[in-house]
């Protein structure tokens, strides 16, 4: 029955959910799914068509680019393979906000929203993004989560940060068979609510982000909860060896860690059988790790994440530095038989749990959760020295107010712990630790 509930859905209901709704999610999984287990030169062959298409309508069509590329004397004609991408400069989040909306968006024949993110780099952040690119995430999105065993249609326990689903969004986790959960809230009653509704509704596989599935994992331990799953699969934040290690010896599965960002990008996933590699969705992104001057690195050292999306989109993004360290593997190919490039290891977003007098549990995205949608802040920093009390460090942008702070304040005491002691302190930067890291949510209680 639910082999046959799996096909329908993914055959029938799903299509028609796309029809209705204006989006492509569903033919963009067809193709993700069979281009998967192209060989290495085909995808590299699809990338390079992808690309210059990309960059043609980035230039023609959108005058951040076109400036760009004039400024630095480039020729986008001699960029014709993924290979010459470096002679294209970076983009950075603060060149793209300078430049928000106007100069760095395009009109196209789908509809659009404004998303806003945080990602590795603690910087509040805005972007555009139209119906065909958010189809293409999603379709990704569907992918990496099969990469777990998990079939489209099973049940399954999500934790998030969107709490107001709307119609579209309840229709989805209904269609899906997912119970939608906080991840605001991970005190202890909370976790042993979401434990009880796993096993009532004999649920076989979890996902959210990795320091929430950590905590759900530490409390069935504490409490001795012998619950066993199929698979686990964790995005968002990093996933440390000890979340791993946990989460797989309590759950009795394995976890299947991703990687993407909130730009309407979905960069790579594990498949489980190449000591945690991280298949590159490359027929939707091209990945490049390269050092501070934008070459690249050899396979197996670490360097700098940059990103260009195969899809100009409603916002292009070209050569994207998004603030991650990565290596890429010096193995061509994986026992699982995907032709996809791999990434052996993501640096780049470390992060802690700040726990409050309550006993709720902060992970990182529930700060980003909320200071992403305050334009006003350029970066900030949450530390915790003292046990119920915590500082945001602010590097505040020129239209920053008092009472863009208070409403900060308010929503985390209100969603978080009203019993929280909150300081505030505006600083001027918020450098790098020395591992050339950027940590935003740092506790130095153990």
């Amino acid at each position: 029955m639910a082999a046959l509930y799996s096909s329908v859905c993914e055959k029938f209901i799903l299509p028609l959910a796309d029809v209705a709704i204006h989006h492509r999610v569903m033919r963009s999984y067809k193709f993700y799914k069979e281009s998967q287990w192209w060989d290495r030169q085909r995808l590299i062959s699809y990338q390079n068509t992808c690309l210059s298409k990309t960059l043609k309508i980035a230039y023609k069509e959108v005058p951040f680019y076109k400036n760009l590329y004039d400024s630095y004397l480039v020729d986008i004609n001699n960029v014709s393979n993924i290979t010459e991408l470096p002679l294209l400069p970076f983009v950075t989040k603060d060149m793209l906000r300078a430049s928000y909306p106007d100069k760095c968006t395009r009109s196209t024949k789908w509809p659009w929203r404004e998303y806003c993110t945080s990602g590795s780099s603690g910087k509040p952040f805005a972007v555009r993004v139209d119906n065909m690119t958010m189809s293409h995430a999603r379709a990704l999105m569907l992918l990496r989560t099969i990469f777990s065993g998990w079939n489209i249609g099973e049940p399954f326990l999500q934790t998030g940060m969107t709490l107001d689903r709307g119609i579209v969004k309840r229709l989805k986790d209904i269609l899906m068979r997912a119970q939608y959960v906080s991840a605001f809230n991970l005190s202890d009653p909370v976790l042993d609510h979401y434990l009880d509704l796993i096993e009532r509704k004999k649920l076989k596989y979890i996902m959210g982000y990795a320091g929430s599935m950590y905590c759900l994992a530490s409390r069935a331990s504490e409490t001795r909860c012998n619950l066993k799953l199929k698979g686990v699969v964790s995005w968002g934040d990093n996933l440390y060896q000890h979340y791993r290690d946990k989460i797989e010896k309590t759950f009795g599965c394995r976890v299947t860690d991703t990687y993407g960002c909130g730009e309407g990008i979905q960069i790579a996933a594990q498949c489980g059988l190449n000591n945690g590699a991280y298949h590159v969705f490359m027929p939707h992104v091209v990945v490049e790790i390269v050092d501070d001057e934008g070459q690249p690195v050899n396979p197996g050292e670490s360097g700098n994440v940059v990103l260009t999306r195969l899809d100009p989109g409603a916002m292009p993004l070209l050569r994207y530095k998004v603030g991650d360290i990565a290596r890429k593997s010096t193995d061509e190919s994986c026992p699982c038989g995907r032709g996809l490039e791999m990434l052996t290891k993501i640096d780049g977003r470390d992060t802690d749990v700040i726990v409050t007098p309550n006993g709720n549990r902060l992970i990182v995205h529930f700060f980003t959760g909320i200071l992403e949608y305050y334009q006003s802040v350029d970066t900030f920093k949450v530390i915790q020295e003292k046990s119920g009390e915590i500082i945001i460090e602010i590097v505040p942008r020129p239209d920053f107010q008092d009472t863009h702070w208070e409403q900060i304040k308010g929503e985390i005491l209100q969603k978080g712990d009203p019993h929280l002691k909150i300081e505030m302190k505006i600083v001027k930067d918020i450098p790098l630790e020395i591992s050339n890291k950027r940590r935003f949510v740092v506790s130095m209680i153990k």
